[in-house]
């Protein structure tokens, strides 16, 4: 079998549970990118923005995130504890992340954010971002 993530070969035992869905990840990459779920805070002015996310690493690999995106779903069950009325809920994936500066405005007004996304995404460097937001208005 190939594996759909490191492109390796393995070998799998063929038995009548797997006959009509072989494993799409070797046991290097099920270990590698067995699920978690982490949580980041970050203050903002008169409020927080709350980050959710399964991998506690950065990723660009697009092809990787379309892969794993089934394992977001925990996470959602998880996090529905989290739904308030208010709240502004935002799914941060790559695209939305490099323009947050230009978006983010828009959302601020909640006082409540919650991203969830499926690899960290370090909001530190949106730190300006964050700070500046009774200048903004």
């Amino acid at each position: 079998m190939l594996c759909e993530l490191c492109r390796d070969r393995f070998g799998g035992r063929l038995s009548f549970a797997t006959l009509y869905r072989t494993p799409r990840f070797c046991p290097r990459c099920m270990k590698r990118y067995a699920p978690g779920s982490h949580l980041a805070v970050v203050p903002i002015d008169g409020g927080l923005v709350r980050q959710a996310y399964v991998y506690d690493e950065e990723n660009a690999d697009h092809h990787l995130s379309v892969l794993l995106f089934d394992r977001l779903a925990p996470l959602f069950r998880s996090a529905s504890d989290w739904v308030d009325d208010g709240a502004a809920v935002v799914l941060l994936e790559g695209a939305e992340a490099a323009a947050l500066p230009d978006w983010f405005r828009f959302v601020a007004a909640f006082r409540d954010v919650r991203f969830f996304s499926l690899f960290l995404v370090d909001l530190e460097r949106f730190a300006g971002v964050f700070d500046n937001l009774s200048e903004n208005r």
